[in-house]
């Protein structure tokens, strides 16, 4: 079984500025709605990072498997009996960006909890990417 969603819009921002504010972790509970970050090493996040994060009400481990500045970012995140696949995809034009966010659950708990996984995986997804767009337009 398994969950995926995807949403895209347009910002008004240069792909360099979205790409610092999101692997900028330690300011997403200022921004993103995230009460709890820890990277395991300070700074931005980059390839091979890893870091616990508390998204859609739960407490995730993350590691980033893929970072390619300003173009895209890929995290998994795992916790007991799920594991999420997130990426996010940065493509620039003439100063406006258009930016995607993907994302798939799978494992065996969504047995369990399908109906309220996919509405919160999908109200998650959406409202982040509002607050990045908000936060890269007013910043």
């Amino acid at each position: 079984m398994t969950i995926s969603v995807e949403y895209s819009l347009e910002v008004q921002a240069k792909a360099e500025k979205l790409w610092d504010i999101l692997t900028d972790v330690d300011s997403w509970p200022s921004w993103q709605g995230t009460p709890f970050v820890k990277l395991s090493t300070p700074g931005s996040i980059m390839e091979g990072s890893t870091f616990v994060a508390k998204l859609g009400g739960l407490k995730w481990n993350l590691a980033v498997t893929k970072a390619e500045r300003p173009r895209k970012i890929v995290w998994v995140a795992r916790r007991l009996g799920l594991k999420g696949v997130h990426e996010w995809e940065f493509k620039e034009e003439g100063g406006e960006t258009r930016v995607t966010t993907r994302e798939n659950m799978t494992g065996w708990m969504l047995f369990l909890i399908y109906p309220i996984a996919k509405k919160g995986l999908s109200n998650t997804d959406e409202k982040w990417l509002a607050n990045l767009k908000t936060r890269a337009e007013n910043s």
